[in-house]
């Protein structure tokens, strides 16, 4: 929780139950989760919130989660959000490797349990170099 509001998390998977399972458990975990069904509406919801974290597959359809992934690393407000990459081992691979390196964080869904993810985001959200939204917004001046 930041300042008596838990953190945000946008977590994106085409699977309705995959998503469905993960959101509860991420709430019952006390965050508060927005899911998207595929690229696009996860970039909707980035351009409409900052949340603290994001959950991205990397099959998805509309745009896939190399393109969002390209998308928040674009945005000057999104470049530095923390993202953990959820695929199949098949998607994670040499092959994405040079994307990849914008993820926070690479599991593999097949490896990954409910318990591994949530310890996987704790981890991941107290080291982001920005973890207050609060220094997400600041201003910083340089000295000459």
């Amino acid at each position: 929780m930041i300042n008596g509001r838990p953190k945000t998390i946008v977590f994106v998977e085409d699977d309705e139950v995959v998503r469905t399972a993960y959101r509860n458990r991420l709430q019952n975990e006390g965050f508060s989760v927005e899911a998207a069904k595929d690229g696009l509406e996860a970039m909707k919801i980035l351009l409409m919130s900052l949340p603290d974290l994001v959950v991205l597959d990397l099959m998805l359809p509309k745009f896939n989660g190399e393109e969002v992934l390209k998308f928040i690393r674009a945005d000057r407000r999104l470049k530095d959000l923390p993202v953990i990459v959820l695929s199949t081992n098949s998607v994670i691979d040499v092959e994405h490797e040079s994307l990849l390196e914008g993820a926070s964080r690479r599991l593999i869904k097949d490896n990954c349990s409910a318990s591994t993810l949530v310890a996987a985001i704790h981890e991941t959200l107290d080291s982001a170099p920005n973890a207050e939204p609060t220094n997400r917004w600041a201003w910083h001046t340089v000295a000459a």
